[in-house]
Order: C-alpha cells, then sequence, then structure tokens
C-alpha cells in the first residue's frame, strides 16, 4: 500500500502536465500526442502477455522491480526528449516496462499473501493507497509549477522527480519484500509462457470475465476522456465545477473504497460485477437524460465511482479465484490488459463523436457495451454453476469407485 502510495504520487507529479509539456513547449501536435498516448496502451497489453507468465516463471518480486527500473527510466528519458519521434518511442517503452507490468506483478502478490475471503478487501487496501498518492501527485505538480511561473523548464523537473521517486520506491521495495509466489520455481519454468497462456485462454470461464472486463473498462477508461470536454463545450460548466465533479471521484473513493471490498468479500464476486454493470449503465442513462451540471455530478461522482470502485477490486479477486495456483501471475496480468484493450479504443470514438457534436452517441455506445458486459458476466456465472456440478459429480464417482473397491 505504502508502496503503491509514492509509485502514484510519482505519476500523479507526471501526467497531469505531460500533455501540456509536450504539445506547448515542444510544439508536438495533440493529435501526435494521441497517438503516443495510443501506443502506450498498445505496448501495455503486450506488457500484460508477457509480464505475466514472467511473474509464474520467475517470480512477483523481479517482474516488480524490472517494472519500476522501466518506469524510472521511461520518466527520466520523458524529460530528455524534444520531438515527436523521441516521444514515440519512450511512450512504447513506458508501455512495455512500466506501469503495466508492475501492477500485474503487484496484483499476484497480493493475491498470493491473502487468503480468498479477505483478497476483496487486500485490492481495496492498496487501490486506496494509490488513490492517495494520485490524489496529492497533481496537487504538488500544480503549486510547484504556480511557483515557477509557468516556465516550460518545470515540466522537465517534474518528469525528473517522477523517475527519483519511482528509483526510490524500487530500491525500498528490494529490501522491504519478499517473495510470494508459491509454486516452486523450477515447476513454474517447466509450464513455459505460450502454454500458460493457451491455458489461460482455453478457460472459458475466464474468457468470458474477460470479454465483461473489456467492456466494462470501456466505460470506465471513456468518461475519465470525454467527460471534462463534454462537460466544458456542451453543457458549459466552468473549469471549477470540472474539478469538482473529478475531485468528487478521489473523494469517494478514499472514503468508500474499503467498505465496498469489504461487502465484495461477503458475497459473490460476479454478483458485485453485475452491479457494476448496472450503475456504469444508470450512469450513462443520467448523462442522456440530464444536460446540467448536477447531472454530470451525479453521474460521475454517484454512479460511475461506484461501478468502478466494484470493477477494479471485485474483477481482480474474481480473476485470482479463477486461477490456478501456478498461473495466477498470467490470469492477473490478462485481466490487467483489458484496460490496455479499452484505453486504445475508447478516447478515439469519444473523441470522433465530441468532434462531430454527437456525444449522446458515446452515451448510448456505454448502455450497450454495459448490458454486453452484463450478458457476459450471467453467462460466466452459469459456467462456474455447470463446473461446480461437473465437480461434485466426478468427486461422488470417485467415492463410489474406492467404495466397492474395498468391497
Amino acid at each position: 500500500m505504502l508502496g503503491m502510495l509514492a509509485f502514484r504520487f510519482g505519476q500523479g507529479l507526471y501526467f497531469p502536465f505531460s500533455a501540456i509539456h509536450f504539445h506547448n513547449v515542444l510544439g508536438i501536435p495533440l493529435s501526435l500526442v494521441g497517438v503516443g498516448l495510443a501506443s502506450l496502451a498498445v505496448a501495455s497489453v503486450l506488457s500484460g502477455l508477457v509480464s505475466g507468465p514472467l511473474t509464474d516463471r520467475y517470480g512477483r518480486k523481479p517482474v516488480m522491480l524490472l517494472a519500476l527500473a522501466g518506469s524510472a527510466a521511461s520518466f527520466f528519458a520523458f524529460s530528455l526528449v524534444d520531438g515527436f519521434a523521441g516521444y514515440l518511442a519512450v511512450s512504447i517503452l513506458a508501455g512495455l516496462a512500466g506501469s503495466a507490468m508492475f501492477d500485474a506483478a503487484r496484483n499476484a502478490m497480493v493475491a498470493d499473501v491473502t487468503p480468498p475471503g479477505r483478497r476483496s478487501r487486500a485490492y481495496g487496501l492498496v487501490r486506496v493507497g494509490g488513490n492517495v498518492g494520485w490524489a496529492l501527485g497533481p496537487i504538488t505538480a500544480g503549486a510547484v509549477s504556480a511557483a515557477a511561473g509557468g516556465d516550460g523548464g518545470v515540466y522537465r523537473a517534474l518528469f525528473t522527480g517522477t523517475a527519483i521517486l519511482t528509483a526510490a520506491v524500487m530500491i525500498v521495495l528490494a529490501f522491504a519484500v519478499r517473495e510470494s509466489l508459491p509454486a516452486p520455481k523450477e515447476a513454474a519454468r517447466r509450464a513455459g509462457s505460450a502454454s500458460g497462456l493457451r491455458a489461460a485462454l482455453s478457460d472459458w470461464s475466464f474468457v468470458a470475465l474477460l470479454g465483461s472486463g473489456i467492456l466494462l473498462y470501456y466505460v470506465f477508461t471513456q468518461d475519465w476522456q470525454a467527460l471534462p470536454v463534454y462537460a466544458r463545450n456542451f453543457v458549459g460548466v466552468p473549469d471549477g465545477q470540472i474539478g469538482l465533479f473529478l475531485g468528487g471521484n478521489g473523494v469517494m473513493v478514499i472514503l468508500l473504497q474499503l467498505p465496498i471490498s469489504y461487502l465484495i468479500d461477503r458475497g459473490s464476486k460476479v454478483g458485485a460485477l453485475l452491479v457494476g454493470a448496472l450503475l456504469f449503465a444508470a450512469s450513462s442513462t443520467t448523462l442522456l437524460l440530464t444536460e446540467s451540471f448536477l447531472g454530470i455530478l451525479v453521474a460521475f461522482a454517484g454512479f460511475f465511482t461506484l461501478a468502478e470502485m466494484i470493477l477494479e477490486v471485485a474483477g481482480n479477486s474474481l480473476a485470482a479465484d479463477l486461477a490456478p495456483e501456478r498461473l495466477r501471475g498470467t490470469y492477473l496480468a490478462l485481466f490487467g490488459s483489458c484496460f490496455g484493450v479499452a484505453y486504445g479504443v475508447s478516447p478515439i470514438v469519444a473523441g470522433a463523436l465530441l468532434q462531430a457534436g454527437l456525444p449522446h452517441l458515446i452515451w448510448t455506445i456505454q448502455l450497450v457495451a454495459a448490458a454486453l458486459s452484463a450478458a457476459g458476466l450471467v453467462a460466466l456465472a452459469a459456467l462456474r454453476r455447470r463446473c461446480s456440478a461437473d465437480a461434485a459429480h466426478s468427486r461422488t464417482r470417485r467415492t463410489r469407485i474406492a467404495r466397492s473397491s474395498r468391497g
């Protein structure tokens, strides 16, 4: 949790002003800045395909440290780039060996050290730490930038500060965290990366979770990109009020994430994700029916934020529950890739529809995505019930055979 707080604090120093630096200071067109972000998202998906099997073969800790080293190098390199080519290359590096790889190893370690009945609370606690860091980072970055009078050089200093802080987190975790890989390493190495991915993608219950996860993350990633522009340009919401509903999201997460995680631990994770899909649908419906600041506040800081808290905790917990112990890292990394897949598509769709003056189509598509994800979750629940019934039947049959052999 403390590592996540420091790591996300460092990211918060970088991300709020990165686009401003690359566009306003370096002169990179916003469209090409978007290309860099899309490249980072695609690279993070590829990272998920690689980092999960790596955590199962070599352990969680080495992959975490590699990811932190890659992140530190990327943030420092961002402070040195002077044009689009360098920006694109570093964005790809940041996607391959950065936050996605770190999250895959971290999520696997959390699952290793917590029993299933407390796993959602463990993910919730780690997420609260991350959100505290994410809230403090932009505040600090804004204060530093304001004190420097908007000087372009301050952005490079913030990026360098992010690199130093990330490297410090890496050093602390190297000494403070023990390896948690439950399977013997030699046995894990004999299970190749390709076979692990093949086994995960042959698990139809897990595939149903991946499909639903991509659709839910489509809504999640799109609203963060689309709502500020929609509020400002279509509803006429002042910048201060835009900050209010965005900040309300962080406050809600800090206050409610742990109670919600506790409820998820006490119930069905599939049921929790279904509730999350319904909340995302309620958020989109509110945006369709209202065109006001109050409507946006209820939709985003209310329905959307509750759905986000459920998705981020119940999704990882369910992926860990579905995974065989020896493939836990692979399953969690693949589920983490749902975010990257969605993030590679949703901002493009939102940007095109906002540019065309069709914001209502954004919320309509989100409603369809939420409905399809709910259908996938219902199918997942049915598959799990069938698997449980088959397992019970097999146990009964083995018992009868054993009794007859003794007789």
